[in-house]
C-alpha cells in the first residue's frame, strides 16, 4: 500500500513537471528576422519545434474592438465605483478626466470581444493584427487575448506607447516584459501618425523633440527583447517642405527603429508611395492603415475646412471592397515575400469592427461636447455618419470614421470580408 501511494505521489508529480514544461515550451516565441529585405517567420509547435523559416507576408487588419460606448462603467482610480463614459471628455472638475477613462475602456475591450472576433479573422484568411494598445493590466487576461491569436495561425503588431505619458511612465517596458516571450508577436510598435500636427506629435513640442524620444524608446524595449524587431508608424508626410517635420528627417533619427509603417489614404492609387519610400530608406516597410469607409456620401458640409457635418447617402459595400483590392493588387506587386528586391512586408486594412463611438469625441475631433439631455446624447451607441473631408482620399472625398469595419457593429461581415477573405487566401 505503501509503495503504491509512493507510486501515485511520483506519478503525479512527474504530471505536473512534463505540464508545467509544456506550458512553458508553448510560450517559447517565434523567430521574427530579416534576410535582406524579406521578412521571416518561424513558429513554434506545442512541442518547441520550430516550423521552417519562410518569407511573410502581412495580410491584416488594424483591430480596436471597442464599438458602443457605454453610459457608464468603472471607474480607472477605483474599480468598484461607477463613473461616467460616453463621450470621454475632459472638463474642469471630472476626475478622472475623459481620456483616462477612454483609454482604460479601450484597453479592456479585448478581453471582452477576442472569442467573437478572431475566429472572424481566422475565417478571413488574415495572418497579422495591428493594435492601437495593450490589453490593460491583467496580462493574464492578455496572455488569453494572444494565445487565442496564436492557436488561429494570427501574429500581431503590438503597440506598447502611444502618448508621452506612455513614454514617461516607461509602461511600455512592463508590457514588453509580459509579452516578449509568446509566438504571437511579430513587432513591437510605437505610436501612431505622432508625425501629424493633429496629433501633437505625442505632446512634444516638435516633430524632432518626438523623434527622438521614440528613437530612445525603441533602444529601451530591444535592451528588455532583442528577438523582436521594433516598428512605428507614421503619417502620409512626403509632401512637407520643413526638413524638421520630414519623413526624411525622422527617418535619419529614429536609427533604432527596424522596420516602418506608413498610414496611406491617397484614394484609388498609392501613386508614387513605394518610390518615395524607397528614395529614402532601405529598411523594410508596410502599410500600416490603407482603405475606405462603407458609406456613400452624396452631400455634406465642410465645415472647419477638414470636417464632414450634415452627411447624406447610404451603405456602398460593393464599392468598398472594389476600392481596398485595387489597393491591395498595388501592394502586392511591391511585397519583399514576392520580390526579393522590394521592401514592402504587406499592408493591414483600416478596420476590423465599425466603431460606434467615434463621432462626438474628444480623441477623434468630430464634434463638440453636446449637452447631457440633448438628443445626441446617444451619438456614442448609435451610427452617426459624420467624417472628414479628405478629397481625392475616398471615392466620395469623405471618411465616414463610424463605417470603416470589414465588419459592422454586431459583428456581421460585409461585402469586403468576403472579397478579402478570397484575396488573403491566394496571396502566398
Amino acid at each position: 500500500m505503501k509503495k503504491l501511494f509512493l507510486t501515485i505521489i511520483i506519478f503525479g508529480l512527474l504530471f505536473l513537471i512534463s505540464s508545467y514544461l509544456e506550458a512553458a515550451i508553448s510560450y517559447r516565441s517565434s523567430k521574427v528576422f530579416f534576410e535582406g529585405k524579406q521578412l521571416l517567420v518561424a513558429k513554434p509547435d506545442s512541442q518547441g519545434r520550430y516550423s521552417q523559416a519562410s518569407p511573410f507576408i502581412i495580410k491584416g487588419v488594424t483591430w480596436s474592438p471597442e464599438t458602443a460606448a457605454p453610459d457608464f462603467g468603472p471607474n480607472p482610480i477605483c474599480p468598484n465605483e461607477t463613473v461616467e463614459y460616453g463621450f470621454f471628455f475632459d472638463w474642469a472638475g471630472r476626475i478622472p478626466q475623459g481620456h483616462e477613462i477612454f483609454v482604460y475602456w479601450k484597453e479592456r475591450q479585448f478581453v471582452k470581444h477576442y472569442l467573437t472576433d478572431v475566429p472572424l479573422m481566422r475565417k478571413m484568411n488574415l495572418n497579422t493584427v495591428r493594435v492601437y494598445s495593450s490589453f490593460g493590466d491583467d496580462f493574464r487576461e492578455g496572455r488569453k487575448v494572444l494565445d487565442e491569436l496564436f492557436d488561429n495561425g494570427i501574429m500581431i503588431i503590438m503597440n506598447v506607447a502611444m502618448s508621452k505619458v506612455d513614454i514617461d511612465n516607461q509602461k511600455y517596458l512592463k508590457v514588453v516584459e509580459a509579452y516578449k516571450d509568446h509566438p504571437a508577436i511579430l513587432f513591437w510598435a510605437i505610436g501612431n501618425e505622432w508625425n501629424l500636427d493633429y496629433n501633437k506629435y505625442w505632446g512634444y513640442e516638435t516633430v524632432e523633440a518626438a523623434a527622438q524620444a521614440t528613437n530612445q524608446v525603441a533602444k529601451a524595449i530591444k535592451q528588455v527583447d532583442p528577438d523582436h524587431p521594433v516598428t512605428s508608424v507614421l503619417g502620409d508626410r512626403f509632401s512637407d517642405c520643413d526638413f524638421e517635420d520630414s519623413v526624411s528627417h525622422i527617418l535619419d533619427i529614429c536609427l533604432e527603429i527596424d522596420v516602418w509603417g506608413f498610414n496611406v489614404y491617397r484614394g484609388k492609387s498609392f501613386r508614387d508611395f513605394f518610390s518615395q519610400v524607397e528614395s529614402l530608406t532601405e529598411r523594410p516597410f508596410y502599410i500600416s492603415e490603407f482603405g475606405t469607409d462603407s458609406f456613400r456620401t452624396t452631400k455634406f458640409k465642410v465645415v472647419d475646412e477638414h470636417q464632414a457635418d450634415n452627411c447624406k447617402g447610404w451603405e456602398h459595400e460593393a464599392l468598398q471592397a472594389k476600392f481596398v483590392l485595387g489597393l491591395w493588387r498595388e501592394i502586392e506587386s511591391n511585397l519583399s515575400g514576392i520580390h526579393s528586391d522590394k521592401q514592402c512586408l504587406g499592408g493591414l486594412v483600416h478596420e476590423f469592427n465599425d466603431s460606434l463611438w467615434k463621432v462626438g469625441s474628444y480623441h477623434v475631433g468630430l464634434g463638440g461636447l453636446v449637452d447631457y439631455y440633448s438628443e445626441e446624447r446617444s451619438s456614442f451607441r448609435t451610427y452617426n455618419t459624420e467624417g472628414f473631408y479628405l478629397p481625392g482620399g475616398h471615392p466620395d472625398d469623405v471618411a465616414n470614421e463610424e463605417y470603416f469595419g470589414i465588419v459592422n457593429a454586431e459583428r456581421k461581415p460585409k461585402e469586403i470580408f468576403f472579397k478579402l477573405q478570397e484575396y488573403y487566401a491566394k496571396l502566398k
